[in-house]
């Protein structure tokens, strides 16, 4: 089954509860949220007071993309939230001590998903897939939290045999998840190649949708777009 979650920071952001109410109501599998520090990677947010305002919002559930470099603290600040399903970490960011993360993980109810950046060898995972650690694995199509850059699609379809090998051993449940090249173009070859769980925004359910626009507009184009992406995930 594949499921599609759309990114937060793709939103409206002065109209979050609006999006989230109408992503909600079309049927999408939940919300991917940024937790960045401006360490990490170059850019901030989102604070868990703001988590916190989305579950009274929807019951959607979450995805937390851990991209800072202290992912022990931070899991510790938004370990008060029953809709949070996975949290995602980077491998870059904890090597060594990436068991202690996924205990940590765990202990407040939510999934392991670890995430490998476009550059970094998949043999930095190979303890945590092969000792079956994790619930799934997500690979950056682009580099985290870095704006206006391009995707590099065709990078992620030639590794992807060798990390569905490396994977063989998860559960049945686990999934191989994209963020960043997630598009009407990539969708249907990368679920073909292994993909099972998308991230999209700006290059999916919200392709030329312009904001500037009246709301009633957009609204149809959302609607349209996944449409469309549902039909390319045979949904």
């Amino acid at each position: 089954m594949n499921n599609f979650l759309v990114s937060l920071i793709t939103m409206d952001h002065i109209n979050f509860e609006r999006d989230i109410k109408l992503v909600d109501s079309l049927g999408v599998d939940g919300l991917h949220i940024d937790i960045m520090d401006g360490h990490f990677v170059p850019r901030y947010g989102i604070y868990p007071e703001i988590i916190e305002r989305l579950s009274s919002i929807s019951s959607l559930p979450l995805d937390l993309h851990m991209m800072v470099k202290d992912t022990e603290f931070t899991i510790d600040q938004f370990n008060n939230n029953e809709n949070i399903a996975y949290i995602h970490f980077h491998i870059e960011s904890c090597f060594g001590n990436e068991m202690r993360i996924v205990d940590k993980i765990r202990s407040i109810g939510a999934k392991p998903v670890v995430c490998i950046n476009l550059s970094t060898s998949f043999s930095s995972l190979d303890r945590l897939l092969s000792n079956n650690e994790i619930d799934g694995v997500m690979l950056m199509g682009i580099h985290p939290g870095v704006l206006k850059q391009d995707s590099r699609p065709n990078n992620i379809l030639n590794d992807l045999k060798d990390l569905k090998e490396r994977t063989c051993s998860l559960n049945a449940d686990s999934f191989i998840a994209l963020d960043g090249a997630v598009s009407m173009d990539t969708i249907k070859p990368m679920s073909e190649a292994g993909i099972n769980y998308f991230v999209g925004g700006t290059s999916s359910i919200y392709k030329n949708v312009n904001r500037s626009d009246d709301w009633k507009i957009q609204e149809q184009k959302i609607k349209e777009n996944w449409k469309e992406i549902k039909k390319l995930l045979d949904k």
